[in-house]
């Protein structure tokens, strides 16, 4: 049955799925599907400690702001982050061109971040890394370690990001206006009764989600001696399902039938678990990073195909992906010749962090209790011109969806995670760090 339920689930992905998964992007068809990889033994996760919520889930801010910096090499390679709007990349220093991220890509609508969505929910229940809307972030704590080796953001809640203006949720824009003009600033379209709503702005954009990262610079670790960050996220299905995905339910504007699953899982958690209003079904996580034209203009683009070997392209945009491309890794560059210019790569491997996406955490102690592949289509996401002003980048896994935690065991909820190395070099020293990575990790 579920070899059954999985089939059904890939085709309704083909036949389906047309909708929008990151703020004014497209996401199509990933081209690669993974074989569900046989239960390997429990590990103990990355340390996601409880922290209590000491900021609002969203405040006024400035996306622009950078609070926190990570160098990694001898290059002068350095990224940064912000507490204003959720530990955001706003900050890619290039050696000998600076920081390549301008007035184009630093908006909390972009950025380099992630962000989830689901088509059972029209795409719109779209809890956000960064906050609400361009200058409505979600403040953060950011902790760096005494080595300065290492960013982690801390455990918070993420907002939904406003609707991409289809669809008015917030009746309340007591902490900032939402970007619809024709709503006289006081209703919305969700059909509940909000006027005596309790925190208002704040309760209607809380999603039922929590997210929690590290950047880690990990260079003169595997060999590797040009920068080398490793980033790793993990978004919590944390609180049951509430007022927030309410806003979303069976019946409202968007809300799509026919893409409700009829088993969420896979192999774990055992047993049926039917997808409904209060879960995430057919859900896409995606993680992009962004830089301005006018501060590096490249052309070129490396990727590594399912042989093996790497391939060259100058054209502008993947589309639906190249089909011999192993949707892992790629190489931004200035140059077409691999031992000069300048290159940015980033890679997300084949560990079993990015092949069992979905985790089971227990709430207590926070060990793994299971983890699931959950059908996990990967595509690579590549656009130079994503607006004429800007490049995106990065990529999306395809989920058959996450359980909200009130159909799971006692104290038990789900955690979507990746782990992704953003890499500074030329493209040769790039896809030399790329082999020691595989050789250390066992790819």
């Amino acid at each position: 049955m579920k070899l059954f339920r999985l089939t059904t689930f890939i085709l309704l992905l083909i036949s389906q799925l047309l909708f929008n998964c990151q703020k004014n992007t497209d996401i199509d068809e990933a081209p690669e599907v993974e074989i569900p990889q046989e239960e390997e033994e429990l590990e103990e996760p990355e340390e996601t400690p409880e922290s209590p919520e000491t900021f609002d889930i969203i405040s006024e801010s400035d996306p622009r702001i950078t609070t926190h910096h990570l160098k990694s090499g001898s290059s002068g390679f350095q990224i940064g982050i912000t507490s204003n709007g959720g530990g955001v990349i706003n900050e890619v220093i290039i050696p000998g061109l600076g920081d390549i991220m301008g007035p184009a890509s630093d908006m909390y609508g972009r950025a380099g971040q992630v962000a989830i969505r689901d088509a059972s929910h029209g795409g719109r229940y779209n809890p956000t890394q960064a906050g609400f809307y361009e200058t409505l972030g979600s403040k953060c704590a950011i902790t760096q370690t005494s080595d300065n080796k290492k960013l982690i953001v801390e455990p918070r809640p993420m907002a939904l990001w406003h609707g991409d203006g289809r669809y008015d949720f917030t009746r309340w824009e007591n902490i900032g206006e939402d970007p619809y003009r024709n709503d006289g600033g006081n209703s919305d379209e969700d059909g509940l009764e909000e006027e005596g709503l309790e925190g208002k702005q704040l309760d209607e954009v809380k999603s039922e989600f929590d997210y929690y990262g590290t950047y880690e610079d990990i260079s003169g670790q595997h060999g590797i001696s040009i920068g080398i960050i490793k980033h790793y996220y993990q978004i919590s299905f944390i609180r049951p399902p509430g007022h927030c995905i309410n806003q979303h339910r069976a019946g409202t504007k968007l809300w799509n039938e026919k893409a409700v699953q009829s088993d969420l899982s896979i192999k774990a958690p055992s047993g049926v678990h039917p997808g409904s209003d209060k879960d995430m079904n057919v859900m896409t996580g995606v993680w992009s990073l962004r830089h301005d034209r006018s501060l590096w203009t490249t052309s070129y683009l490396y990727y590594r195909k399912t042989n093996g070997e790497w391939a060259i392209t100058n054209k502008e945009s993947v589309g639906s992906g190249f089909p011999e491309a192993d949707n892992t890794v790629f190489i931004l560059s200035d140059s077409n010749v691999e031992t000069q210019g300048k290159a940015l790569g980033l890679y997300q491997p084949k560990t079993d962090v990015n092949k069992n996406v979905i985790i089971g955490v227990n709430e207590s102690d926070k060990s793994i209790a299971y983890k699931d592949f959950r059908g996990n289509l990967v595509k690579l996401n590549y656009d130079l011109k994503r607006i004429p002003t800007m490049s995106k980048y990065g990529f999306s896994n395809r989920i058959r969806g996450m359980i909200n935690r009130t159909q799971l065991d006692g104290n038990i909820y789900e955690a979507y995670r990746n782990e992704i190395y953003i890499m500074y070099g030329t493209p040769k020293e790039i896809k030399e760090a790329v082999a020691l990575l595989d050789l250390s990790l066992n790819i």
